[in-house]
């Protein structure tokens, strides 16, 4: 255990410092605001106040654990010997305030501050700090910690943490559960005309024989997907868009019976989730209708939920999923770019800056996926298992929570994905291995 004196016990204070002892050094942790508790204390200790009490360990405060609400504060930039590391203090026994800055990315404090947003009205990882500082594709609140606990270390002898484990757990999307079966005729005609009019008559011979045949879809890939599962014997999340048509909503329709049957009996083997709609992300009532259908096709009640295109608006939609018992979100990630949007692969806490409280919600951060790599950073295949794997050595060297995402269509053997199959099998096979090794 770990004393701190600290001028003040605040929400701010309890929820970062929490995270970070419990979470990530797996260290308990004890406030006191009584100078006399902490000088009598013999064991490990430091403070946290503007000012130092004499000669202990100290970490002088920003302000920020301290206030209330969003306030203009500044992102001072510095390093920790060549660790980028912002909110600098001077007379410090680290260079900086760790709990700040950790707290200022977990709660995600610059996406309540005016920010431009993309054509889909999302946070852009062009206005992070860490983008802007070029700390976007390291976890840094895990580095920042692990150089934390040296310094500890340095301090007091005998201090010794546990150490964290590796954990892997890929993500399928299944945005688009059938290609062309299960559509509407109107959308058969409407498909079957437009791969004419651009001359794709492999494609238009295709979606006949699938459609008016019955040939088994190629985005049904499900059956395979189950087998690697089973054969690797590692956790994986289906998450189900059961949305109406819209531009950007394109399955099939959740009352078709067929994949209903199919849904239920994937939930037997995996845990279930819901993807939420693309128009839902601050419409609580569209959120609340889309978890109640989920429930009755599985049964069961829905607690993982992941948004279409990563569409979270911070903090209306984390509040809505939050007031759903939700318990565990999958959205914490850029669409566009590779990186860690909250600076760190550990889950952790939502906390809600709007009333200042730890939520219930626990967010996932994800960092990677098929649809980025292929249409976003438009890589071969082969770079992009590169990528893929180097993303996740990454999160594996700082003992964090792997949460690579996929789309069912990436087994599909069609001729635009057929190369991408090993993506996605070299990657579960590769992960699963290490994790069981390193564990």
């Amino acid at each position: 255990m770990i004393l701190v004196y600290t001028h003040k016990i605040t929400p701010r204070l309890n929820y970062i410092f929490r995270h970070l002892f419990n979470n990530l050094m797996l260290e308990e942790v004890k406030f006191t605001t009584k100078i006399e508790e902490f000088i009598a204390f013999n064991g490990p200790k430091f403070s946290y106040a503007p000012q130092a009490l004499g000669g202990e360990f100290h970490i002088q405060s920003h302000p920020i654990l301290f206030q209330q609400g969003i306030k203009q504060n500044e992102v001072k930039f510095g390093f920790w010997d060549t660790t980028p590391v912002f909110f600098e203090v001077p007379n410090s026994s680290i260079p900086f305030d760790l709990f700040a800055a950790s707290f200022y990315l977990l709660s995600r404090y610059e996406e309540y501050l005016p920010y431009q947003l993309d054509m889909h009205e999302r946070y852009s990882y062009k206005n992070s700090v860490l983008m802007q500082h070029s700390m976007i594709l390291k976890p840094v609140v895990e580095i920042w910690v692990e150089k934390f606990k040296q310094a500890l270390q340095e301090r007091f002898e005998g201090l010794t943490f546990k150490k964290r484990s590796f954990y892997f757990e890929p993500v399928m999307n299944v945005s688009m559960a059938r290609l062309y079966q299960g559509k509407s005729f109107f959308r058969f005609l409407l498909g079957g005309f437009d791969d004419l009019f651009h001359l794709r008559l492999r494609k238009f011979w295709l979606r006949n024989r699938v459609y008016l045949t019955g040939k088994k879809d190629p985005y049904d890939t499900f059956e395979q997907i189950l087998k690697i599962k089973l054969r690797y014997k590692h956790p994986l999340t289906f998450f189900h868009l059961l949305a109406t048509y819209t531009l950007f909503d394109h399955n099939i329709s959740f009352n078709k019976h067929d994949y209903q049957s199919q849904i239920k009996f994937l939930a037997d083997y995996t845990d279930t989730g819901l993807l939420t709609s693309y128009y839902a992300f601050d419409d609580e009532e569209m959120i609340e209708r889309e978890v109640d259908k989920l429930e009755n096709i599985i049964h069961k009640k829905v607690e993982k939920v992941r948004a279409h295109f990563n569409r979270i608006k911070i903090p209306v939609t984390y509040q809505i999923y939050n007031e759903e018992e939700l318990k565990s979100d999958f959205s914490m990630g850029y669409n566009h770019k590779i990186g860690f949007r909250a600076g760190t692969a550990v889950p952790f806490k939502f906390y809600d800056i709007e009333n200042e409280t730890e939520t219930n919600l626990t967010l996932h951060p994800v960092s990677i996926s098929d649809i980025m790599l292929k249409f976003q950073y438009k890589l071969t295949p082969a770079k992009a298992r590169k990528i893929m794997m180097e993303q996740g050595e990454i999160i594996r060297q700082y003992k964090g929570h792997f949460y690579p995402v996929f789309h069912n269509f990436i087994l599909s053997d069609l001729k635009e994905w057929r190369d991408w199959n090993d993506l996605y099998i070299e990657t579960i096979k590769h992960f699963s291995d290490v994790e069981n090794a390193d564990n």
